[in-house]
């Protein structure tokens, strides 16, 4: 398979523009479907709702129009893409009437990342997102390539950035001597996605749920009259609704299970000397490439949960921004599976200069006061839940008050639990004890440091010192004012400077010229 770097130190007019491959339409055409469809989504959810009582016709016809302009000038878009690289950018045009243009500094590229979604394996096409530190979104995102010219196009970008000639695969090709650093298994992947229950997850069982309830009115509340008598009797009101929690549970275990299993089947994570490659999925199969000179943060998340069945994840971030609630969505690479043991060994490849395994790492724990913020808040939050419940429901309602005890127990171990260090070149934090996520930042790579303090941390003398790198942050544990006021000066690592030309004091004896002066004229 061809990977010839197009040309790139030449002129812009010596280098000719490159097209997408002429599939690349039938490519885009699902993907730009779902996009639209989500935004059309609150239209079309009334109306499925409602039945019969839906949008009027006009009103469909009026989106229906509105859907097909925006898919065909979607379309109209990926057929008049082109790019090419000049110098040291990336140019990406698009449009005939109006026409688009975006010029991405090589130098400035933090990853490359090429995406395989099931209709371009068919038509034998794959996606390159080109990303860099400027914005939530890929900068460049080129869907419908040929392989061979993908191949090129990341070889021309790393040439240009000087990175050496790090092999670029597709997504399901490996080279023998690249050394494996971390493989998921699908028992693996079955318990990272029934360990990581998050809004997505809810969103599609509440979905579902919707067409239970149709089905339980149809076939089950029919059978349920028919034996009433049985299913009245004292105590089958707890075990139905055991059963429906029990079963609510499981659902919830399966979806995000599957969903596991679809985002990191077959997942490969490798050491290509400079770079980082992550590979992964069923049917859109994902390939990362991260270069390890740009790492800037690494993640370990380590639920209890987890924690128990001897496993965590690992998030490596670099200044490529990415948009997601969740911080797993915004990470560039995401190892889902990491066993316990191997934990210190997997993160010394990310973070040579780590000293020591994270756990014999000897943290600094949170201000004493800070406990007492903490139990404060907990107790205002179940004073906030109980009150109302006692309030509406009496007894029952009463029952809300056991928040308080389990709230401060868990004040107390999210305080206990915490830590934070300064190596010389890292800072690591420590956070949670229900979800336990150790942060390991490079402060080479920090971008500003603020203290904040409160009205109520003021009256303790505490504060939060946020430390902030490109496109995300972390907060280290409460720490006394004075302190935060100290690791503001002390956190951002010293950069090694250029050395500038020794200063020269002006010659007395010469006439001082201004520097707004004019120049003297020449003589003729």
């Amino acid at each position: 398979m061809s990977s010839e770097p197009v040309v790139a130190l030449a002129s812009a007019e010596e280098v000719p523009w490159k097209r997408l491959s002429a599939k690349a339409p039938l490519a885009a055409l699902v993907p730009l479907s779902g996009t639209i469809g989500r935004m059309l989504l609150g239209a079309l959810l009334p109306t499925y709702f409602a039945g019969d009582r839906g949008l009027p016709v006009v009103l469909w016809v009026i989106v229906l129009s509105i859907a097909t302009l925006m898919l065909a000038a979607g379309l109209y878009e990926v057929a008049t893409l082109s790019y090419r690289v000049v110098g040291a950018q990336l140019e990406i045009r698009s449009g005939i009437f109006t026409r688009t243009s975006r010029f991405i500094e090589a130098a400035r590229v933090q990853n490359t990342e090429v995406v395989q979604p099931f209709v371009s394996k068919l038509l034998g096409l794959v996606e390159v997102k080109v990303e860099t530190a400027s914005g939530g979104k890929a900068d460049g995102h080129l869907r419908g390539l040929t392989p061979e010219d993908a191949q090129a196009l990341i070889h021309t970008l790393q040439a240009v950035r000087r990175e050496g000639a790090a092999a670029v695969l597709l997504p399901g090709e490996a080279a023998p001597e690249e050394r494996v650093l971390s493989e998921a298994h699908l028992g693996g992947l079955l318990l990272y996605g029934a360990t990581a229950l998050g809004l997505g997850v809810l969103a599609v069982v509440l979905g579902a749920l919707h067409e239970i309830t149709e089905t339980f009115h149809k076939l089950l509340l029919p059978w349920m009259e028919a034996h009433w008598e049985a299913l009245a009797a004292p105590g089958m009101g707890w075990v139905a609704a055991t059963v429906a929690a029990l079963v609510g549970l499981f659902g919830l275990w399966l979806v995000s299970g599957a969903r596991a299993v679809l985002r990191f089947h077959g997942f490969r994570l490798v050491d290509t000397g400079t770079h980082l490659r992550a590979v992964g999925g069923l049917i859109t199969r994902r390939q990362v490439t991260v270069r390890r000179a740009r790492i800037q943060q690494v993640v370990l998340d380590e639920p209890l949960l987890r924690r128990t069945l001897g496993f965590g994840s690992v998030e490596v971030e670099t200044a490529g921004v990415r948009t997601g609630k969740e911080s797993a969505d915004r990470a560039e690479l995401l190892v889902p599976v990491v066993p316990t043991a191997r934990m210190p060994e997997l993160l010394r490849e990310f973070v040579p200069e780590l000293p020591d395994a994270i756990a014999a790492l000897p943290l600094q724990g949170a201000h004493p006061k800070a406990l007492l913020r903490a139990r404060i808040r907990a107790v205002g939050l179940s004073v906030l839940v109980a009150a109302p419940a006692t309030w509406f429901w009496g007894a029952w309602g009463a029952v809300a008050w056991l928040l308080l005890p389990a709230q401060l127990l868990g004040a107390w171990f999210d305080w206990r639990f915490q830590g934070w260090l300064v190596t010389e070149a890292l800072v690591v934090v420590r956070q949670g004890f229900w979800r336990r996520r150790t942060t390991v930042v490079q402060r080479a790579r920090i971008q500003s440091v603020r203290a904040r303090q409160g009205p109520l941390e003021r009256g303790y003398g505490i504060a939060h010192v946020r430390i902030d790198v490109a496109g995300s942050h972390v907060i280290l544990p409460s720490v006394g004012w004075t302190e935060a006021q100290s690791l503001i000066d002390v956190l951002p690592a010293r950069r090694p400077t250029r050395h500038a030309p020794p200063a020269r004091l002006p010659d007395a004896s010469q006439p001082e010229v201004s520097a707004h002066c004019p120049p003297a004229p020449s003589s003729r």
